[in-house]
């Protein structure tokens, strides 16, 4: 296993929602009617130049909506649909949380019920859009009735001290607080664009819970800043041994793009320019 390379620094960038071509403007829609989200701006454009067509919406909290229509399957921007659901998690945090689950319970929206989870809080997911697109909202009583942020991100484990580990050396991620016997780890990487960090909730699955690869449609995406250093980070996760997808996107100039697994099969997305 390749020792000498540490990992360059990653930066959250937010995330890639993977939406259908038909689906588009309908999901950008539900978007602005049950979470407030607005549009920033519009593009025709393709993730990868195998794309025959491309469709970009940002949004919120440097969320992107995304479609594209190719005849061969590319070598990241890809998600599968009607498997099991990923073990990681996009959260966001609003005031009145049992309120909103009873709204959106009233207007025929399907959510899970509402649980107790890391972090010593309550959450419920909820499944958006005719697509089913899987999101977290977590009660924050400091905030004001109407507001949505975005909070962490969690992602769930087999191994719990394993991962933390597997976090630090592969990914550059830091511990912010120990509660592993409480079943969770809270780690950070920096923020792209903001003088702030990133905050991961590493959690405990139950011994249940299903544990593999999975290419969910909701995909957090971490930036490096230096195009020689993306592609040097390709190669040492290759020679560590860790499952990693082809580089996809524009390889001679432009936006480039792939994503690995963790010990668990959670998908990280990592992009350059």
């Amino acid at each position: 296993m390749a020792t000498h390379f540490s990992a360059p620094i990653l930066y959250y960038d937010g995330s890639f929602i993977d939406v259908l071509w038909d689906n588009h403007d309908n999901a950008m829609r539900w978007f602005e009617n049950y979470l407030a989200w607005k549009v920033g701006r519009q593009e025709e454009w393709k993730v990868d130049p195998r794309c025959l067509q491309g469709r970009m919406t940002s949004t919120n909290w440097g969320t992107w909506l995304v479609s594209y229509l190719t005849n061969s399957r590319l070598p990241h921007h890809f998600a599968e649909r009607g498997t099991v659901e990923s073990n990681v998690r996009l959260c966001f945090r609003v005031h009145e949380l049992q309120e909103l689950h009873r709204k959106w319970l009233d207007d025929g929206i399907r959510v899970s019920a509402i649980y107790d989870g890391p972090g010593e809080t309550r959450y419920f997911d909820v499944w958006a859009t005719t697509e089913g697109i899987r999101l977290t909202l977590q009660e924050d009583s400091s905030l004001q009735h109407d507001e949505l942020l975005p909070s962490w991100v969690r992602v769930g484990v087999s191994n719990l001290q394993a991962s933390v580990e597997w976090y630090k050396q592969y990914m550059g991620m830091s511990v912010v607080r120990d509660e592993i016997n409480q079943g969770y780890v809270l780690m950070s990487l920096k923020l792209n664009h903001r003088e702030e960090d990133s905050l991961w909730i590493i959690e405990q699955l139950s011994g249940e819970a299903y544990k593999g690869k999975v290419d969910g449609q909701v995909q957090p995406i971490c930036w490096i800043k230096d195009r020689e250093d993306f592609f040097t980070y390709h190669q040492y996760l290759l020679g560590s041994g860790i499952e990693t997808s082809e580089v996809g996107g524009y390889v001679t100039g432009g936006m480039v793009s792939f994503h690995f697994y963790d010990l668990d099969g959670n998908r990280f997305n990592i992009s350059s320019m």
